[in-house]
């Protein structure tokens, strides 16, 4: 039986989220912005991948869809020496701004998601065992709205799957 990777699972979560868009609101009310991060995990290093938003002005204002995929390079010292240890996740998280009306220049958000996790630890010069985890996320953040792009930083909690806390930030274009 062939297990399927990280692409197969990006090609169907994408083709759900295309299948949500005509659902709502016309598609010129929907904002849809890509970018890309960089991650620092307390567990997986430094990583970096690209970030899809869009927003859901049907279900209420300030409320958006994110997915992004980070590539980490783990200096983890686990495995063989010599051996590569592999991590990488995929995240769909849901978004919703919070609103203060003194600040103009930051918006603060909070939200919850998904995550799914490869990664692969060599031992004893064998085939890479495969491990796919699956867990949730909490995340809180600030994005700063600026003409032309926007930029962001966030951090990820997460429960099960990776089950570490990770910082992101990056730029989304329109």
């Amino acid at each position: 039986m062939r297990r399927s990777g990280p692409g197969s699972l990006v090609v169907l979560c994408g083709g759900v989220l295309l299948g949500v868009v005509p659902c709502g609101a016309p598609l010129a009310a929907q904002e849809v912005k890509a970018g890309g991060q960089v991650t620092f995990g307390d567990d997986a290093d430094f990583g970096i991948g690209p970030r899809v938003q869009m927003s859901l002005p049907w279900i209420a204002p300030g409320i958006r869809v994110a997915g992004s995929f980070d590539y980490f390079f783990p200096d983890s010292g686990l495995g063989d020496p010599g051996g590569d240890y592999d991590y990488h996740e995929l995240n769909f998280n849901v978004l919703g701004d919070l609103s203060f009306p003194d600040v103009t220049n930051l918006v603060p958000y909070v939200g919850g998601g998904l995550n799914v996790v490869w990664q692969s630890v060599p031992s004893d010069g064998a085939a890479d065992p495969d491990e796919r985890l699956f867990g949730m996320n909490l995340v809180v953040g600030f994005r700063f709205p600026i003409e032309g792009f926007t930029p962001f930083v966030e951090a990820r909690y997460e429960l099960e799957g990776g089950q570490q806390l990770l910082v992101a930030g990056g730029i989304l274009l329109p």
